[in-house]
Order: C-alpha cells, then sequence, then structure tokens
C-alpha cells in the first residue's frame, strides 16, 4: 500500500512536485538544445508529458489520504478481464437473481444480457430508445431511462417485451425504492424526477442548481444520492413518505477531481462499510463519507491502458467480482475477499 502526495498547495509535499516538475522541464530543455535537437517540438511532448503527471496528481494533492487502490481492492495476481467490447457507448449495469448481467449500449439502442453460467453475451432489444441506466423493480421487470424516446421503459424479463411506464421527461439514471417508486435524473433541466408507485403519475421531484447525473439510494434507502457531474460532489437527499425529497441535501461524498474540475461523475454503488464506489474522470474511485476523509482513504484507481474515464463501477450481487465501464468496454476484475463490507 502506497501513500502518495498530500496537503495543500502550500504544503512542502506540494512545492516538492511542482519543483519536480519545473526542474524536469529545464533539465529536458538543456539537454535538447546540446544535442541540437529540436527544442520547440520535443518541448511541447514534455510539457503534455508533465501535464499528464500533473493531472494524476491532481486529487492526490487535494486529499489528504489518498491511495493508490490496486492493493486495497483487488485479489493478488488478478487482471483485468473484457466482458464485452466493441461498443459505442456501454453504460446502465444490473444484475437479476439468478446472477445474469445487464447493460445498454446507448448511442446504438441496444440492451444486452450476459448468461452468468456461460459468459455468452445475448441481445434483448435493438430499439431501446437511446436506454442509459438500469434497474430491477420490485415487480421484476427491467426499468431503463429510454432519452432517445423520452420515457421510461420496463421490461417483462419472459418475453422482453417493453412498455413506457412514464413519457415526457428526458432521463439519464436511474433508481428505485422496495416499494416501486421510481426516481430518475435529467441533467439537461437540472432536475430530478419521480414516478409515483400507487398512481404511476410523473412528478418533479427536486431541481438543482447543478447536473445531476449518477443516481443510486443508501442501503436503507433513505437518502438519494446524486453525483453532481461536473465536480467532485456526491449530494444526498431524504426520502420521506411517498417518496418525496427533503431538499436540496448536502454533500455526502466527495471525490478527487482533475485540475479542470471536471469530475464527471457517473454510475455508482454505496458500499456496507459506508463508503462509495464511483465511476469518474480520473477512473474508478472508493471515496469516506464527507466528514470521515481522516478514517478512510481515498481510493482513486485510473483507468486502465489508457482508456477514458469510468463512465460506472458496481460489484457483483456475489461480491467477487468489480464491473466498470470505459464507454467502448465492459471489464471486470476479482476483488479481495469481504471488500467494501
Amino acid at each position: 500500500m502506497e501513500g502518495v502526495f498530500v496537503g495543500n498547495t502550500d504544503s512542502p509535499d506540494c512545492h516538492g512536485i511542482f519543483q519536480f516538475l519545473r526542474g524536469e522541464l529545464a533539465g529536458w530543455i538543456v539537454l535538447e538544445i546540446l544535442l541540437g535537437i529540436s527544442v520547440v517540438s520535443l518541448l511541447i511532448d514534455r510539457v503534455n508529458s508533465l501535464y499528464r503527471i500533473a493531472f494524476v496528481f491532481a486529487p492526490l494533492i487535494a486529499f489528504p489520504n489518498t491511495f493508490r487502490g490496486e492493493d486495497l481492492i483487488f485479489e493478488t495476481d488478478s487482471e483485468w478481464e473484457v466482458v464485452s467490447t466493441g461498443h459505442r457507448f456501454a453504460e446502465g449495469m444490473a444484475w437479476d437473481s439468478e446472477g445474469n448481467f445487464y447493460f445498454t449500449d446507448v448511442p446504438r439502442s441496444l440492451l444486452f444480457k450476459v448468461e452468468a453460467d456461460s459468459g455468452e453475451k445475448v441481445l434483448l432489444d435493438d430499439n431501446t430508445g437511446r436506454a442509459n441506466g438500469i434497474a430491477f423493480g420490485p415487480d421484476g421487470r427491467l426499468y431503463g431511462c429510454a432519452r432517445g424516446a423520452n420515457c421510461i421503459y420496463a421490461w417483462d424479463t419472459a418475453t422482453w417485451e417493453k412498455v413506457a411506464v412514464a413519457r415526457g421527461e428526458a432521463s439519464n439514471d436511474i433508481a428505485i425504492l422496495d416499494d416501486g417508486t421510481v426516481f430518475f435524473t435529467d441533467p439537461a433541466t437540472h432536475s430530478i424526477w419521480r414516478i409515483d408507485s400507487s398512481s404511476g403519475s410523473l412528478v418533479k421531484a427536486m431541481d438543482t442548481e447543478w447536473m445531476p447525473n449518477g443516481l443510486s439510494l443508501s442501503l436503507d434507502q433513505n437518502t438519494l444520492l446524486v453525483a453532481e457531474f461536473n465536480s467532485g460532489n456526491i449530494h444526498g437527499v431524504m426520502v420521506r413518505d411517498q417518496g418525496t425529497l427533503d431538499a436540496p441535501g448536502e454533500v455526502t461524498y466527495r471525490v478527487g477531481i482533475p485540475s479542470t474540475g471536471l469530475g464527471r461523475l457517473d454510475g455508482m454503488q454505496p458500499l456496507r462499510d459506508g463508503r462509495l464506489l464511483i465511476g469518474t474522470a480520473l477512473g474508478i474511485q472508493v471515496a469516506p463519507r464527507a466528514g470521515e476523509e481522516g478514517s478512510s482513504p481515498l481510493v482513486v484507481v485510473p483507468s486502465p491502458e489508457g482508456r477514458p474515464r469510468c463512465n460506472y463501477a458496481r460489484i457483483s450481487p456475489d461480491g467477487v467480482w468489480l464491473y466498470v465501464a470505459f464507454a467502448q468496454d465492459l471489464l471486470r476484475r476479482k476483488i479481495v475477499k469481504g471488500f467494501g463490507q
């Protein structure tokens, strides 16, 4: 387990990072002049390289207890395995009671099932209305955010026929209470919507001053967790009777962000130990609750092999695998026994 640079921008550790970057740049300029190499072209390449280093260090400077996470999360000698590849934007993760895995390819309007026993991938629907987030409801149906069709679909898992259970609003991610109440986010209008479990009516549950994206529920279902897409904040909003929300809520988790400030916070899962697993611009992160940062490190696992941001992260129901989405690819990797418990 390796601790990395910590503290605020006035700390000796932080100055050490910037002195290192400045020294590296100066050293390469001198060497390139002595060798008669084109300084301009190599300088550009070197600046780009150093920027990537700074990009990785950004969240590590901001969070005093930040760790590289592979040895904290993954089983010894485990490797990433490809679940599915060749997608335009793989999203939305869900499992049924038999352990079968489901996901969407948003731009291509596809819904897939991966068989638990064989790993075989089966196309279930090729016209999902650009479905994004998906979740099983207490009635056994699979619900999905069909943004392209401005509706929430529900699929019958016996026939895979679908019906629209609500129409009129765009949607991105979804969370469902045990009583059947459906919540979904609409980032474009900065709003969260609710489908009433008894009447089926569509009601605006909450307006925000920021772009809500990823959505989940606390394990006791008393708190709706909402990821603020272009930041490092995950908000917790109390769920009251009949699924009403006690807006505006408060920041419940904070994660590392790049120097741009654009955290790209997306699909997430609360863990039994109180931490949060989430896909972000910096890769996979595991964050302690806000105010508890001193007792538990912020864990950052960069996207493997140069892949783009992690747009979804979930642990399989059997607690064996971490599943993650990186636009074109869905990967999984074995985790240490008891992680997140």
